[in-house]
């Protein structure tokens, strides 16, 4: 029995802090949906008001403009205000701004609409590394990452067939609305269930303890903080250091790849490969369903091999390195004519980007010295990747419609994650140190 409780506590899987994982998984979920459903819907919608590949381009990659800028202040709020609340704000915005996607009638209201989903969405990647930070003990890290970070997958994989089914079937404007609406759903369920562990009343008191006494071992005892109190962060002293500039390159180089897939995939398999819509929803779904369920395992077999010495070194810096090489593979999908062969590297390629991005999550939150400022230098790392990431549909666009291919565009992607690797590997060899005195406590 004693056995048992033990397992209980110890064991994610088995744990009552495994509900705020799956919280976090379905978060990212939905917020992927409403991302994909633009990109399925893009060949009628740009059909219908006689948008180019260029004018698409500036369309998908719209809701990255309010995004990148809100992820640093929705960080810098969660470390404020608490994740429960901002979060909850959040996902009620971009869930209007995915239903009002629907409404749409000209280019500036398509636009509108696209920055008031970027601005809420922005919000689940800071809020999620601040919550694992809370709720999962070092050795577990990468695990949970690699389950939420899933979700970017996941939702993907499951919108894509749903979502064309839904345009075809219903029309492309009804799919917004009932995709947007799935996210008022999850509001529910996150109101009524999350706490900081600390104020948590489900939570057994034995798995409490657990949590609050391992979830910081990987630092230096001398420099861990156990208060909860907010204090004054300076965006100016954590970019002073080398390793956050390392991180945020590496993870734009990550996200870049990510959002070529994200926007251009279905039209690529319409207009490259001759595909019909249904046919290309399923190949665009199929890689992210592989990415989920490989990605969970790489992010779990690098907990286990990782003891807190290593994780407190940032060891994890080669699985980073050695996922984004990999990823590279994209670069080789000029070079194959077999509708097959495209689809095995591009799963490939897809695995290994969700396999860098749970890896840089995990790494990040290895080298943070300060627990309280998780939530800005991860708003930080994502405002990188987004940086990137929100060039990827518009360059993606104009390439295509300048060159009539996107053979660049792949060649592109594979240079900068071939770049990133020797970022991370070059400048993340230090932790994000960030002592907190009495002058710079909040008030």
């Amino acid at each position: 029995m004693e056995k048992v409780g033990n397992e209980r506590v110890t064991s994610l899987l088995k744990s009552k802090r495994f509900y705020i994982v799956l919280l976090l998984f379905f978060n990212i979920v939905i917020n992927y949906v409403d991302r994909i459903n633009l990109s399925v819907a893009g060949p009628l919608i740009a059909k219908e008001f006689g948008w180019d590949a260029g004018t698409m381009g500036i369309i998908f990659s719209s809701f990255l403009w309010t995004y990148a800028l809100a992820l640093v202040p929705c960080g810098w709020l969660a470390d404020k205000y608490g994740s429960r609340i901002v979060n909850g704000w959040a996902i009620s915005i971009w869930s209007l701004g995915a239903i009002l996607t629907g409404a749409i009638t000209n280019f500036g209201n398509m636009l509108a609409a696209r920055w008031v989903l970027g601005a809420g969405e922005a919000a689940s990647y800071p809020l999620a590394g601040k919550i694992v930070r809370q709720w999962f003990p070092a050795n577990e890290r990468a695990t949970a990452i690699a389950i939420y970070n899933a979700g970017a997958f996941a939702g993907p994989a499951l919108a894509t067939p749903v979502a064309a089914w839904l345009v075809l079937e219903t029309g492309w404007r009804l799919s917004f609305v009932i995709l947007g609406s799935l996210g008022f759903v999850w509001l529910y369920f996150w109101l009524k269930k999350f706490r900081i562990p600390e104020e948590c009343d489900w939570l057994p008191e034995d798995e409490k303890q657990y949590i609050i006494g391992s979830r910081d071992n990987q630092a230096d005892p001398k420099k861990v903080t156990v208060s909860n109190k907010p204090i004054k962060i300076s965006l100016a002293r954590i970019f002073s250091q080398k390793t956050m500039w390392g991180i945020f390159v590496s993870q734009g180089c990550i996200v870049y790849s990510q959002y070529l897939f994200l926007t251009w995939l279905p039209s690529y398999l319409v207009q490259a490969r001759g595909m019909q819509l249904m046919k290309a929803g399923i190949f665009s779904a199929l890689p992210f369903v592989i990415a989920v369920v490989l990605g969970i395992i790489i992010g779990r077999i690098s907990d286990r091999i990782l003891d807190a010495e290593k994780i407190r070194q940032g060891k994890r810096r080669t699985a980073v390195i050695v996922a984004m090489l990999v990823s590279s593979v994209v670069l080789l999908t000029n070079m194959v004519e077999n509708e097959y062969l495209v689809l095995a590297l591009i799963s490939i390629s897809l695995t290994a980007v969700s396999s860098s991005l749970t890896l840089n999550f995990a790494l990040t939150n290895d080298l943070i010295s300060e627990p309280r400022i998780a939530g800005t230098v991860i708003g930080s790392q994502v405002l990188g990747g987004n940086t990137f990431g929100l060039m990827a549909p518009i360059v993606t666009g104009f390439i295509v419609k300048t060159t009539g291919s996107f053979n660049s565009a792949f060649i592109l992607a594979g240079g900068l994650l071939i770049f990133g690797a020797f970022m991370s590997y070059a400048f993340t060899r230090k932790p994000i140190v960030y002592e907190v005195g009495e002058e710079a406590d909040a008030a």
